[in-house]
């Protein structure tokens, strides 16, 4: 077995980990919580499913699975276009912070996503290239935001995070691995062009409490 395979079934192994703590819940607050996400960036979004079980009363494991699609463009600086979408997951841990009829919300994640990217370099030339890479791409990010208590079972909010992009493993040509730093209406830094763009970063829960 390869060793891009052992890191894959690993991740996948640690994701199944909420269907055998859900079955048990938890013993300290007996809740978990279901929703769907959008989240945004520079260069694509990700919708995900998402599950929170919680340990404490104001602190639950963050659990989420989805897809992942960008259109990086040039931005990377190794290709003229750069076009990807794949699959993954999270795992993290988010602190509750009750206040009025909502709850503040910090915490720490780390993504996994298996990324194909249709890259085309040099397309101006006599001698265009094209391929498709697969990455393994770590992102670590840390996000705070509100979440809105809309009734006894749903919530929704917006949260702002910070994060970056590792190409764990490549297969094929190199593409490009960012830098992301989101808020609201916020600067992207591009480290490898060495400039300013527009994004945002949204997170909407709707999440259902058992």
């Amino acid at each position: 077995m390869t060793f891009k395979k052992i890191i894959i079934l690993f991740y996948l192994l640690i994701l199944s980990l909420p269907s055998s703590a859900q079955k048990e819940k938890d013993r300290a607050a007996d809740k978990v919580e279901f929703g769907a996400e959008l989240q945004l960036y520079p260069v694509g979004y990700m919708p995900t499913i998402t599950s929170n079980i919680f340990i404490k009363n104001n602190i639950a494991l963050r659990f989420r699975i989805g897809g992942n699609f960008a259109n990086r463009q040039d931005f990377s600086g190794l290709n003229d276009e750069e076009i990807a979408k794949g699959f993954g997951g999270s795992m993290g841990l988010i602190k509750y912070f009750p206040y009025r009829k909502g709850n503040f919300i910090a915490g720490f994640t780390i993504d996994g996503w298996n990324m194909w990217t249709d890259w085309k370099d040099e397309v101006n030339s006599s001698s265009p290239q094209s391929g498709t890479t697969y990455n393994f791409v770590i992102q670590p990010w840390m996000n705070a935001g509100y979440l809105y208590k809309l009734s006894e079972k749903w919530s929704t909010g917006l949260t702002l995070g910070i994060g970056r992009e590792i190409n764990a493993i490549t297969s094929g040509k190199e593409v490009g691995e960012i830098l992301i730093i989101n808020h609201y209406e916020n600067p992207y830094f591009d480290s490898a062009q060495n400039r300013l763009l527009s994004g945002v970063e949204a997170q909407v829960d709707e999440n259902f409490t058992f």
